[in-house]
């Protein structure tokens, strides 16, 4: 298991745990799922694009 696999399973274990509790209030919640989604967006892009690495290879 790489970086790249354990920075998605903890962002998609908050991403989903963050909106059952009143850890954040309606606003920042909002702006939180935002900017992690940019963060995972980013992130993807960076390993696609410029490090052109891919688990699943033809």
């Amino acid at each position: 298991m790489t970086t790249f696999h354990v920075i998605h399973i903890v962002v998609g274990l908050w991403l989903a745990l963050v909106n059952m509790t009143n850890v954040l209030s309606d606003t920042t919640l909002a702006w939180n799922n935002f900017i992690l989604g940019l963060v995972v967006a980013v992130y993807n892009l960076y390993y696609l694009f410029a490090r052109k690495n891919v688990d699943v290879q033809s």
